[in-house]
């Protein structure tokens, strides 16, 4: 967990900024004593936003969409994890998604083939 200093310092901004941006309500961070507390998700959110303003040039009621539409995937996302997870579906690893094999007929083709008629350098049979 960061304080509003330090998440300023890690992120280059103002504490003014980051007052706003908490206004605002794009940075959501938990409420310590007197100060804020700043976990590592909010420091990433941060700097996203930082980059969308400074050099994507994006002016704030679309940082407030993009914030938004961001945080429906991740609603969305864990929606869908808890209801495969009720329903006892495993996320599927990469080499589970490839194709089964198929023996290795294709690979390796039957050794009858070699004896066939009419091929050469084989005796018909």
């Amino acid at each position: 967990m960061f304080d509003a200093t330090e998440l300023c310092r890690q992120v280059g901004i103002q504490q003014a900024a980051l007052d706003a941006w908490i206004e605002a309500g794009w940075l959501r961070p938990e409420r310590a004593r007197n100060d804020w507390r700043f976990s590592t998700i909010d420091l990433v959110r941060a700097q996203f936003i930082l980059d969308l303003r400074d050099p994507m040039g994006v002016n704030d009621e679309g940082v407030a969409v993009i914030l938004d539409l961001l945080d429906q995937i991740h609603g969305l996302r864990r929606a869908l994890q808890a209801v495969a997870s009720s329903m006892g579906v495993q996320k599927a690893s990469p080499r589970a998604r490839q194709p089964a094999d198929t023996g290795s007929s294709i690979r390796n083709p039957p050794s009858d083939r070699a004896q066939r008629p009419g091929r050469r350098g084989h005796a018909a049979a």
